[in-house]
């Protein structure tokens, strides 16, 4: 059982500084760390100087080439961390490791294709323009469901089962998962997001739902505003899901038998480039919310709580956007 840290706070948050405590002793890497961290910031400051995705990546939107284009921009960080294992010595059997390829290109493979999948803008070329926007957008965050988590389930079924004693579905399982521990982090994530709020940057991109057309959608159709709202936040919520399983569960749990803790390094790459295109403030805290969610999944073998605090993260984004909207108008 764990030793806790002190004894003056209470068990649950002792668990969690536990986590951190103990993977920072058995994986900090000072080469390692300074140079990712140098990577990811100039990959950062790369995209913002650029415009990288939504100038080269989105132009070819509806192309194959664009899954080509998000594979590499999605492999390319998780790859690199790999190679200062290589090169700083502490890590070298994932080169020669079957396993570590097969997981490479399958689990990049799927995350491209959800990203890249445009397939059902033909499906709803029929509809007028306010059905249309409304419906692609709830489809655009249904599809790390549809895509990433069920394919992967289908490979963690035929491929990762017989060798998962534990039979944890890469984190899905509920079994022993103890929710106190995340709850005074979505108190913090609460009045984090409600500081964040005052960011210009912030409220240009939030709340999401005022660019779905959700409110054109209820007037054509006589529906209370409130029915599409909900609609479209709860499938916003469900998203994370996906999110969660792709990130925390195949590429930090998924890959532990292969690179061990330092998995949750090499994650924090494509975790940062998926959030591309969003405001820099929500990059940036991307990397350090994706390293210590990471840990948590690591030692936990659980998604759920990355799951929690994703959702809670989203929600508080979309009402604190609204109350200072409210409140500018």
């Amino acid at each position: 059982m764990f030793q806790y840290i002190g004894s003056s706070s209470s068990p649950w948050m002792n668990k969690l500084l536990h986590y951190f405590k103990r993977y920072i002793g058995e994986y900090f890497h000072p080469k390692l760390y300074l140079t990712t961290l140098l990577f990811l910031v100039a990959c950062l400051a790369f995209n913002f100087l650029v415009d990288f995705e939504n100038t080269y990546v989105d132009h070819y939107y509806g192309s194959s080439f664009r899954w080509l284009l998000y594979f590499g921009m999605m492999a390319f960080p998780f790859l690199f961390v790999c190679g200062l294992l290589y090169v700083f010595d502490i890590n070298r059997t994932w080169v020669y490791s079957r396993e570590f390829w097969l997981l490479f290109f399958v689990g990049f493979v799927v995350i491209s294709l959800e990203r890249s999948f445009t397939y059902h803008d033909g499906l709803l070329a029929e509809l007028d323009y306010v059905d249309r926007k409304f419906v692609r957008r709830l489809i655009a965050k249904f599809k790390p469901i549809f895509i990433t988590l069920f394919s992967l389930l289908v490979f963690y079924y035929c491929y990762e089962r017989p060798r998962d004693q534990n039979r944890s579905w890469y984190g899905l399982h509920i079994k022993a998962f103890d929710f106190k521990p995340y709850a005074f982090l979505i108190l913090l994530v609460f009045l984090g997001i409600g500081v964040a709020s005052f960011l210009g940057d912030l409220t240009q991109y939030y709340p999401r739902y005022l660019k779905v057309g959700g409110i054109n959608f209820a007037g054509k159709h006589e529906l209370s505003a409130w029915v599409p709202m909900v609609t479209y936040e709860m499938v916003y919520g469900l998203s994370f899901l996906g999110v969660e399983f792709f990130f925390r569960g195949f590429l930090v749990i998924g890959f532990a038998r292969v690179l061990g803790g330092y998995t949750v390094l090499a994650m924090v790459g494509p975790y940062m480039f998926l959030h591309f295109g969003k405001p820099i403030t929500e990059c940036v805290s991307s990397i350090f919310g994706g390293y210590l969610i990471g840990i948590l999944a690591y030692y936990s073998r659980h998604i759920w709580g990355g799951v929690i605090l994703h959702v809670s993260l989203a929600w508080f984004m979309e009402f604190f956007a609204w109350l200072q909207k409210l409140y500018n108008d």
